[in-house]
Formats: structure tokens, sequence, C-alpha cells
């Protein structure tokens, strides 16, 4: 007895109008039964795509975390080329010495003139 007074005393007081005693008739619920049937299914819809915006991210979080670490690495290995590539001498070729291209030896097109 004491435990029904209690929870009627707790109800009444999240419940200050006294909707949750009101039901109504079967006639009016009836063409809202569709309705909330429809609703209660977007509501586990919802939830669930929720739930997949978390995981989502979440495996989002991870690849990018491993994408920074690549580059650090990228961005590591590229100094030590620098400091190998720095240390040998530079050769250039001369402009005289270099070959024509596919299509100028294609087309017979060179840049110099030939000599009769």
């Amino acid at each position: 007895m004491a435990v029904e007074n209690i929870t009627d005393i707790v109800i009444s007081a999240f419940d200050p109008v006294g909707l949750n005693n009101i039901t109504l008739p079967p006639e009016i619920i009836a063409p809202f039964s569709k309705l909330i049937t429809i609703l209660q299914i977007l509501g586990i819809v919802v939830v669930a795509y929720i739930l997949f915006i978390i995981i989502k991210g979440i495996l989002t979080y991870n690849r990018n975390k491993k994408i920074d670490i690549t580059y650090g690495k990228v961005l590591e290995i590229d100094k030590k080329l620098d400091l190998i590539l720095s240390k040998k001498e530079k050769t250039e070729i001369k402009k005289s010495d270099k070959n024509p291209g596919f299509f100028a030896r294609l087309f017979g097109f060179n840049k110099e003139k030939k000599k009769k």
C-alpha cells in the first residue's frame, strides 16, 4: 500500500495537470493508429541514423589519425632525400646534348636548321 502511494506521489509530481489519467475512447484513437505506427518507425530510423553517424565519425577519426602519421613519415623521408641530394653534385644537361623529343623525331621538326 505504501509503495502505491509513493508511486502516485511521484507520478503526480511529474504530471501536475493529471494527463496520465486521461484515456481516449478507441473510436478517436483508431484513425491515428497508422500515424502513431509511422512515427514509431521514424523514431527507430532516426536512432539508427544517429548511431550510424557516430560510428562513421569514430572510423573517420581513426582513418585521419593514420593519414596524419603517414604524412609525418613522408615529410621525414622528404627531408632525408633533400639532405642526400644536396650532398651530391648537381650536373646540368646542356641544351645541345639533349635529344629531340618523340614528336620532333616523328614529324621531322628540328630546331636546328639543316645544312646543305
